[in-house]
């Protein structure tokens, strides 16, 4: 699989050429957060860019965030960045403890539509807290799936394509503390480690590179 990370923070050319030095193949930006600039920067060090949108606050309830809302929110986010039409991932974890999967099968019915209606693909991370089995995770409107690093459970039939990595206590981290030797212009900032790999149906991360 190739290596990865996520991270709120916003890089400089310099940051990601040394982020690709240590063999990050690629970057995973928050929407809101990621800017032109990175969308041109990170390729031009040979990291590819990733899009996902930011999670609601832990315990969020579902009825007072329309999936419609989010998802166009999200496009909005993407085309301020300059993203090409790409895979967008909705970011849903610790929502309400009473939320039920037939709330998040209609919050993802309608952020996917919003997602998918100029082009992009919608896919998902799915974090700690989140109801369904395995089946009923597969059978929501997503075309992919990247897990979190917390114990969830796998997709029935697809499994995932991208996986967090755990680092104790928690899967944020820093660059210096997964590479000691890590030079001071990136040691000190605070990502998720993530591998992407082929799930069970052969479907792959896609990405955006240069061009």
């Amino acid at each position: 699989g190739a290596l990865g990370f996520d991270a709120d923070q916003r890089l400089s050319l310099e940051e990601y050429r040394a982020m690709r030095v240590l063999g990050f193949r690629f970057r995973m930006g928050y929407l809101g957060d990621l800017t032109s600039e990175e969308v041109d920067d990170a390729p031009a060090a040979d990291i590819m860019i990733g899009a996902i949108q930011h999670a609601h606050y832990s315990g969020w309830d579902v009825g007072n965030h329309p999936g419609s809302d989010d998802g166009k929110r999200a496009v909005s986010d993407a085309n301020k960045a300059a993203l090409p039409l790409m895979p967008i991932f909705a970011d849903l974890e610790e929502p309400a403890p009473s939320t039920t999967i037939m709330q998040i099968e209609q919050w993802s019915a309608e952020w996917c539509a919003a997602v998918v209606r100029p082009g992009n693909e919608a896919e998902v991370y799915w974090g700690a807290g989140m109801p369904g089995d395995a089946k009923e995770l597969y059978q929501l409107a997503f075309t992919g799936y990247w897990s979190s690093f917390s114990n969830v459970v796998v997709p029935w039939r697809c499994g995932y394509k991208m996986r967090q990595l755990y680092h104790f206590p928690k899967g944020e981290c820093l660059v210096r503390d997964v590479y000691p030797q890590a030079p001071a212009i990136v040691a000190d900032i605070s990502i998720d480690v993530d591998v992407a790999f082929s799930d069970y149906l052969g479907r792959r991360v896609k990405l955006c590179a240069a061009g």
